[in-house]
Protein backbone atom coordinates (compact mmCIF):
# COMPACT_ATOMS: atom_id res chain seq x y z
CA UNK A 1 0.00 0.00 0.00
CA UNK A 2 1.35 3.25 -0.97
CA UNK A 3 1.07 5.93 1.99
CA UNK A 4 0.62 9.34 1.29
CA UNK A 5 3.20 12.11 1.79
CA UNK A 6 2.68 15.20 3.74
CA UNK A 7 3.93 17.02 1.12
CA UNK A 8 1.58 17.23 -1.87
CA UNK A 9 -1.18 17.66 -3.54
CA UNK A 10 -0.15 18.10 -6.85
CA UNK A 11 -1.69 17.99 -9.92
CA UNK A 12 -0.60 15.61 -12.80
CA UNK A 13 -1.31 15.31 -16.39
CA UNK A 14 -1.23 11.67 -16.96
CA UNK A 15 -1.12 10.11 -20.82
CA UNK A 16 -1.25 6.96 -22.08
CA UNK A 17 -2.88 5.43 -25.31
CA UNK A 18 -3.53 2.25 -22.57
CA UNK A 19 -6.52 2.61 -21.19
CA UNK A 20 -5.44 -0.05 -18.72
CA UNK A 21 -2.18 1.65 -17.62
CA UNK A 22 -3.87 4.99 -17.21
CA UNK A 23 -6.57 3.76 -15.03
CA UNK A 24 -3.53 2.02 -13.07
CA UNK A 25 -1.61 4.59 -12.70
CA UNK A 26 -4.49 7.61 -12.46
CA UNK A 27 -5.62 5.00 -9.21
CA UNK A 28 -1.64 4.61 -8.11
CA UNK A 29 -1.69 8.67 -7.61
CA UNK A 30 -4.84 9.13 -6.47
CA UNK A 31 -3.96 7.53 -3.68
CA UNK A 32 -0.92 8.59 -3.01
CA UNK A 33 -2.67 11.96 -2.91
CA UNK A 34 -2.16 13.62 -6.36
CA UNK A 35 -4.92 14.70 -8.60
CA UNK A 36 -4.93 13.79 -12.40
CA UNK A 37 -5.98 15.08 -15.31
CA UNK A 38 -6.23 11.94 -18.11
CA UNK A 39 -5.28 12.34 -21.56
CA UNK A 40 -5.33 9.06 -24.48
CA UNK A 41 -3.32 10.70 -26.66
CA UNK A 42 -0.70 13.77 -27.57
CA UNK A 43 -4.02 16.07 -28.82
CA UNK A 44 -6.42 15.08 -25.65
CA UNK A 45 -2.85 15.79 -23.93
CA UNK A 46 -2.20 19.34 -25.37
CA UNK A 47 -6.38 20.48 -24.77
CA UNK A 48 -6.18 19.18 -21.17
CA UNK A 49 -2.89 21.12 -20.91
CA UNK A 50 -4.46 24.32 -22.65
CA UNK A 51 -7.58 24.43 -20.30
CA UNK A 52 -5.54 23.47 -16.78
CA UNK A 53 -2.83 25.86 -18.07
CA UNK A 54 -1.01 27.15 -15.15
CA UNK A 55 -2.66 24.28 -12.64
CA UNK A 56 -0.31 21.25 -14.21
CA UNK A 57 2.76 20.73 -11.83
CA UNK A 58 4.00 17.46 -14.01
CA UNK A 59 3.68 15.53 -16.89
CA UNK A 60 3.70 11.93 -16.91
CA UNK A 61 3.69 10.67 -20.76
CA UNK A 62 4.23 7.48 -22.21
CA UNK A 63 6.54 7.72 -24.93
CA UNK A 64 5.23 5.17 -27.70
CA UNK A 65 1.56 6.67 -28.69
CA UNK A 66 -0.07 4.97 -32.23
CA UNK A 67 -2.04 7.37 -34.35
CA UNK A 68 -0.27 10.13 -32.38
CA UNK A 69 2.64 12.23 -31.82
CA UNK A 70 4.89 10.37 -29.59
CA UNK A 71 5.71 11.30 -25.80
CA UNK A 72 9.24 12.90 -26.77
CA UNK A 73 7.58 15.40 -29.30
CA UNK A 74 4.56 15.93 -26.98
CA UNK A 75 7.17 16.99 -24.04
CA UNK A 76 8.30 19.64 -27.14
CA UNK A 77 5.13 20.21 -27.41
CA UNK A 78 4.30 21.00 -24.08
CA UNK A 79 7.49 22.91 -23.57
CA UNK A 80 6.40 25.63 -26.14
CA UNK A 81 3.64 26.47 -23.80
CA UNK A 82 4.84 26.26 -20.54
CA UNK A 83 9.03 25.97 -20.41
CA UNK A 84 9.16 25.05 -16.60
CA UNK A 85 6.63 22.40 -16.22
CA UNK A 86 8.72 19.01 -15.86
CA UNK A 87 8.58 16.07 -17.67
CA UNK A 88 8.40 12.73 -16.59
CA UNK A 89 8.28 9.72 -19.25
CA UNK A 90 7.15 5.87 -19.08
CA UNK A 91 7.86 3.21 -22.39
CA UNK A 92 7.66 -0.56 -22.40
CA UNK A 93 10.80 -0.70 -24.82
CA UNK A 94 13.88 1.29 -24.42
CA UNK A 95 15.61 0.55 -27.87
CA UNK A 96 19.23 -0.42 -26.84
CA UNK A 97 20.78 1.95 -29.29
CA UNK A 98 18.97 5.05 -28.28
CA UNK A 99 21.53 7.28 -26.75
CA UNK A 100 18.73 9.77 -25.85
CA UNK A 101 16.32 7.24 -23.81
CA UNK A 102 19.12 6.05 -22.50
CA UNK A 103 20.44 9.37 -20.96
CA UNK A 104 16.34 9.80 -19.80
CA UNK A 105 16.13 6.39 -17.98
CA UNK A 106 19.52 6.83 -16.42
CA UNK A 107 18.96 10.61 -15.80
CA UNK A 108 15.81 9.12 -13.52
CA UNK A 109 13.05 10.96 -16.09
CA UNK A 110 11.98 7.35 -17.31
CA UNK A 111 10.63 4.70 -16.11
CA UNK A 112 10.05 0.90 -17.57
CA UNK A 113 6.53 -0.33 -17.87
CA UNK A 114 5.66 -2.82 -16.06
CA UNK A 115 6.05 -0.70 -13.00
CA UNK A 116 4.76 -1.85 -9.11
CA UNK A 117 2.80 0.99 -7.60
CA UNK A 118 5.41 2.10 -5.18
CA UNK A 119 8.04 2.28 -8.17
CA UNK A 120 6.09 3.98 -9.43
CA UNK A 121 5.64 6.74 -6.49
CA UNK A 122 9.06 6.47 -6.04
CA UNK A 123 9.61 7.71 -9.63
CA UNK A 124 7.46 10.46 -9.13
CA UNK A 125 8.04 12.07 -5.96
CA UNK A 126 11.80 12.05 -6.64
CA UNK A 127 11.36 14.70 -8.84
CA UNK A 128 9.05 16.51 -7.01
CA UNK A 129 11.76 16.44 -4.32
CA UNK A 130 14.48 17.05 -6.83
CA UNK A 131 12.36 20.14 -8.54
CA UNK A 132 11.19 21.26 -5.01
CA UNK A 133 7.16 20.85 -6.43
CA UNK A 134 6.03 19.70 -3.18
CA UNK A 135 3.24 22.30 -1.63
Amino acid sequence: MVTPSPLRRLNVLVIDDEPFILEYVRKVLHQAGYATFLAENADQALARFEERKGEIDLVLTDIVMPDSIDGLELAARIHRIEPTVPILFITGAIPQDDPHLLSLMNGGFLLRKPFFPDQLIRFVENQVEHLHLAV
